[in-house]
């Protein structure tokens, strides 16, 4: 019975009226239930929208380092990538390539970003915190392709 007691005391409007009133009065008792609840349940939505304005302000700044520094590593692997070009006859002379790191990397990407939801528990609490499952696979699957041109093997060319 003490656990109905303790309901009883958090939400008043759920009690039964212990003596017998009027009407008027049993009417008046649960509008001032009912405008009660409504300001507990508008105190607890305006601190939920308050928190989640905070939560959004102060990831902001992650996600616009994240996507500067994508771009800022997407030109800078693509300028390395055309400054080592080969004159345009020695390109028709190199023999095509059978396996490169750049598709091993991104398989490797794509495969772990697959497991990753099994993977999910074994991480450290404060990275499954921090990051949710969606972003870390969407991170893997980019990131790994850029790690694979970072090892990029230059193409052989054949003297003639």
């Amino acid at each position: 019975m003490a656990d109905a007691d303790t309901v009883h005391k958090k939400y008043p409007e759920m009690s039964a009226p212990i003596i017998k009133l009027d009407l008027e009065a049993e009417i008046a008792r649960a509008e001032q239930a009912v405008i009660t609840r409504d300001l507990r349940i508008r105190h607890r939505a305006e601190a939920i929208v308050h928190r989640a304005k905070r939560e959004a302000v102060r990831h902001a700044g992650a996600g616009l380092a994240v996507g500067i520094g994508t771009i800022a590593l997407t030109w800078w692997l693509n300028h390395l990538s055309h400054k080592n070009v080969p004159p345009p006859q020695a390109v028709a002379a190199t023999e095509p390539a059978h396996f490169t790191f750049e598709g091993l990397f991104r398989d490797a990407g794509i495969l772990l970003a697959s497991l990753l939801p099994m993977l999910w528990p074994m991480l450290p609490r404060t990275w499954r915190r921090t990051v949710s499952p969606g972003t870390a696979g969407t991170v893997v699957t980019w990131i790994a392709p850029l790690l694979g041109r970072l090892f990029r093997r230059k193409p052989k060319v054949r003297t003639a």
